[in-house]
């Protein structure tokens, strides 16, 4: 399955702070200074979401594994535990709505640290040409794969780590990813540097162990955790910080206030990603609100569209609608793959069928579908978890390879 982590860390929430556990997998190609020839090969990411935590979902799940160590052979790879999935803090929400949020914090972590890890000028000729942008895959199995559907687009992501205050979530993960990624390319350009580095490092590449093995691994030390709130004062003392007025909503949005804040500085050569997505197994249908009780189901706008049903009229409820129109039309306008198994328990086998047929024969849809015969929800049938690999592997080779 997947070695250890090149690192393991936390990262507080841009929802409310909340701290969640995160391990960074490097491919073999990062473990050496780059050759010309490694670098189509070692600037792709992905970041890949569990299963429902009440359920006991956590980034030990084998599916996700499976997934990350098949992505790991092109692609740094970023695995997660959403609140309420030990060891991260908080309780899973009712709405999603916090996990989405979370997921977004892992997302802009990601484009920073390999912004950091491997800056544009090392692969200038991308700086302009889309086609030529290294990918960042978002990625999900089961529940892991609804919040990844209801993601708002990658720019609407990183709009928010753009110049954030200081005193902000946002901020605290671009200094966090600066500060890690210029750890990693300290100990890779030092032939004596030692395997662990500032706590952090734990593990190298060629270690291949169980999901079991790593679960020594999650705690983190407030030795740890001091260490790197270190590393983040020191390039927040030699970042440019520039002062804005922002204006800010009261809790009960009667009035605003404007308040001046001292902010990180942009970056105007930020690293630029194709954005793709992964959705393995999503509980549509059935299981969908059994699983989330509230959570808006990604069916329901391609379902009033077909049946000509009039959008609602309150305007939470037209949000809603809109969100879930965004979310197909993302879906659609980038590459795409759905897989699940046609015997899979969590999902309403019909709905999941004409919806995929409706996205991907849309047109100039880049939404594909694979069903696997005999596939459960949880990819434990006979043979069915070599086919989940193949086309994780292969659909993997057509976003670095084209």
């Amino acid at each position: 399955m997947l070695p250890r982590p090149s690192l393991s860390f936390t990262l507080p929430s841009i929802h409310d702070n909340t701290k969640l556990d995160c391990r960074v997998y490097h491919p073999a190609c990062l473990n050496d200074p780059l050759r010309p020839s490694d670098i189509s090969l070692c600037r792709h990411a992905a970041v890949i979401a569990h299963p429902y935590a009440p359920l006991g979902g956590t980034y030990d799940d084998p599916v996700v594994q499976l997934v990350a160590s098949t992505l790991l052979q092109r692609f740094v790879c970023v695995t997660f535990n959403f609140r309420g999935a030990s060891p991260s803090h908080g309780r899973t929400s009712w709405t999603s709505k916090p996990e989405r949020a979370d997921y977004m914090s892992v997302t802009g972590f990601l484009v920073y640290y390999m912004h950091y890890l491997r800056p544009p000028r090392h692969y200038p000729e991308a700086a302009n040409d889309s086609a030529l942008s290294p990918t960042l895959l978002l990625a999900g199995y089961s529940y892991g794969a609804m919040v990844t559907m209801q993601l708002p687009s990658l720019d609407s992501i990183l709009s928010d780590f753009i110049s954030p205050a200081t005193h902000t979530a946002m901020a605290d993960i671009r200094l966090r990813a600066q500060h890690l990624a210029e750890q990693q390319i300290a100990m890779n350009t030092t032939p004596s540097s030692p395997r662990k580095s500032m706590g952090m490092r734990v593990g190298g590449d060629e270690d291949i162990s169980s999901p079991k093995d790593h679960t020594k691994l999650r705690g983190h030390s407030p030795e740890q955790e001091e260490k790197i709130r270190r590393g983040v004062r020191e390039i927040l003392s030699r970042n440019k910080l520039v002062h804005r007025k922002n204006i800010y909503n009261l809790t009960d949005r009667s009035r605003r206030v404007e308040r001046e804040e001292t902010c990180l500085e942009s970056i105007d050569n930020l690293s630029r990603f194709r954005c793709a997505y992964l959705l393995v197994s999503p509980p549509l249908g059935i299981m969908t609100n059994l699983a989330t009780m509230t959570f808006a189901n990604p069916l329901s706008s391609w379902s009033r569209r077909r049946k000509g049903a009039p959008s609602p009229a309150r305007n939470h409820e037209g949000d809603a609608k809109q969100e879930e129109t965004e979310a197909e039309m993302k879906l659609m306008k980038h590459p795409t793959l759905a897989i699940y198994g046609d015997q899979d328990g969590f999902l309403t086998l019909k709905k999941m069928r004409d919806w995929t047929t409706q996205l991907s024969s849309a047109e100039g849809s880049q939404f594909h579908h694979i069903e696997v015969s005999g596939a459960g929800h949880f990819w434990v049938e006979e043979g069915v978890v070599y086919e989940l690999r193949q086309a994780v592997s292969s659909f993997a080779a057509s976003l670095t390879e084209s």
